[in-house]
């Protein structure tokens, strides 16, 4: 605060630092609904392609459509898996970069429990998109 107490000056800062607060808690719903499309889109992508290894082993081969095209499902469900996890990553940088700006501006500094679910999550996404690689 400046020090000074007249009241208008008082309530200037005081709305200042409530519009802050505001700002970073929009940041903190966008981040949110970021992590639980990528989570969505990491957990699709994911059961793809083990439906469709298990419809393999059951057919002992190849999934094939009725006009004699071989499905890509391999190919779309690790595409998930690598568009939500990128994402999410994406997610997690601009997030880090608007609140570091907040900062700059005199936002104090806080827990940010949804940028470290994020960061864990698109973690585990790369996991999940590395495990299939190796099998």
């Amino acid at each position: 605060m400046s020090g000074s107490t007249d009241p208008a000056t008082l309530l200037a800062e005081q709305r200042t630092r409530f519009a802050a607060q505001r700002t970073f808690l929009a940041f903190e719903r966008s981040l949110m609904a970021w992590l639980r499309t990528s989570l969505s889109m990491i957990s699709f992508g994911f059961t793809l392609v083990k439906f469709f290894e298990y419809l393999q082993e059951q057919r002992g081969g190849r999934v094939v459509g009725r006009f004699g095209v071989t499905w890509a499902s391999d190919t779309v469900g690790m595409s998930m898996i690598g568009i939500g996890t990128v994402a999410l990553a994406l997610a997690v940088l601009q997030h880090k970069k608007r609140v570091d700006a907040l900062r700059a501006q005199g936002l104090a500094v806080q827990w940010n429990l949804v940028l470290i679910v994020a960061g864990l999550v698109a973690a585990l996404g790369a996991l999940a998109f590395l495990s299939l690689l190796v099998v």
